[in-house]
C-alpha cells in the first residue's frame, strides 16, 4: 500500500502540503529515529487529506502552533491509511497515547505536560 508521508511543524501550510510518496505500512509508525530524544511526534493517519476528522485536527492544531513548538512537537501525516488515527510518540520513541478520533490540543498538551521529561524541561527553562 502506498502511503504519503508529511513531516512539518504545525503552520497554516499544513493543510496545503501533500505527502511525499514514501511507502509505509498503514497504521505502522514511520521511522522516527531522526527525532529520537529531540522531538515528540504527533502521527496523524488518515485515508485522505479531505477526511473530516483530519481536517478538524489540522484546524485545531494550527491555532496552537506556539504550544506545539514549546513542547518540541512535530506533526507527521500518513495518507492512505484505512482509518483515522492519532498517536502521540514521546522523545523516547514510545507511543504515549493512541486515539481513533480527533483529539483537542489541550488534551495532547496535558498528556505531554505530565511527562517527567517535559516537567524537567519546564523546570530547566524556569531556571534561566
Amino acid at each position: 500500500m502506498k502511503v504519503g508521508l508529511k513531516i512539518t511543524y504545525a503552520s497554516v501550510t499544513l493543510a496545503l502540503l501533500g505527502g511525499c510518496g514514501r511507502t509505509e505500512s498503514a497504521l505502522t509508525l514511520p521511522d522516527l529515529r531522526a527525532y529520537h530524544w529531540n522531538n515528540r511526534i504527533l502521527v496523524l493517519d488518515t485515508p485522505a487529506a479531505d477526511t473530516p476528522a483530519y481536517r478538524a485536527s489540522l484546524e485545531a492544531l494550527v491555532l496552537v502552533e506556539t504550544g506545539l513548538r514549546e513542547r518540541d512537537l512535530i506533526l507527521i501525516t500518513q495518507f492512505a491509511a484505512p482509518t483515522f488515527r492519532v498517536r502521540l510518540v514521546g522523545k523516547d520513541g514510545g507511543v504515549k497515547a493512541d486515539f481513533a478520533t480527533p483529539v483537542h490540543p489541550p488534551t495532547i498538551f496535558a498528556i505531554i505536560d505530565a511527562m517527567p521529561m517535559r516537567r524537567a524541561e519546564k523546570a530547566q527553562s524556569n531556571q534561566r
